[in-house]
């Protein structure tokens, strides 16, 4: 027997996503927000430091969150990006880096003018922090959509890997070392349907964060209050 059209596209979901999430762990990677950059005259490799910052409630107490987003290097094409949000208490929630070099993995470096470079770097920065960022998560879905099981696989690799760096006292934020790939595989494989869709029904029209870390890694990442952290509840292209 064939498979249906449905089944056909969740397979794909699925196998998309995970695709995503083990290559995002391979490479890892408001529009009036301040913007500060500035020669570092201390240190040449890093001659460029950009910092942005925005405050926004994401975690719904009222309370806002400071998000702020630093690139440091010597080029613009090859810079190293870091986010952060933090409590009003400044105790770390979440954490992300990547560089600025993704941001041309589909677009030829060479042929692009040292301004031409600049600017799209810019642009994706000034992108991060943006009002369009901030946005409701996806709101009572049919079960069967693409949107709802692509929401699904990625609660459910998230578990995985906050398993994994629990196990293993990987901080917020650092890199998955490589030898990790196929035991967040095996993890997320192990997940119960019932974990996942208590976050899933937690996180339907909450409010999120998504933000582009260049190439083919899109994030989208929402408070949980069950688990008192952020939950990424999207990993695309």
């Amino acid at each position: 027997m064939f498979p249906t059209f449905g089944s056909v596209r969740q397979s794909f979901a699925r196998t998309a996503l995970a695709a995503l999430v083990l290559a995002a762990v391979a490479c890892t990677p408001k529009t009036d927000a301040p913007d500060s950059t500035q020669a570092n005259a201390g240190s040449a490799a890093d001659s460029i430091n950009i910092m942005k910052d925005r405050l926004e409630d994401l975690t719904g107490d009222g309370v806002n969150e400071k998000i702020t987003l630093s690139a440091r290097g010597a080029r613009m094409d090859s810079l190293r990006v870091r986010l952060e949000i933090r409590s009003a208490d400044d105790s770390l929630l979440y954490a992300s880096s990547w560089n600025s070099r993704f941001y041309f993995q589909y677009v030829e470096r060479a042929s692009l003018s040292d301004s031409a470079a600049d600017s799209t770097v810019r642009r994706h920065l000034d992108a991060v922090l943006a009002d369009s960022a901030f946005r409701p998560a996806l709101s009572s879905p049919a079960s069967d959509t693409i949107q709802a099981t692509m929401m699904r696989d990625a609660i459910r690799y998230d578990i995985a890997t906050n398993q994994l760096r629990t196990q293993h006292g990987i901080a917020l934020g650092a890199e998955l070392p490589p030898a990790a790939h196929d035991s967040v595989n095996v993890l997320a494989a192990a997940v119960p349907r019932s974990q996942i869709d208590l976050l899933f029904q937690e996180l339907q029209g909450k409010k999120s964060f998504t933000y582009f870390a260049g190439g083919e890694v899109t994030y989208s990442i929402a408070w949980s209050n069950r688990e008192q952290r952020f939950v990424t509840i999207f990993s695309c292209c």
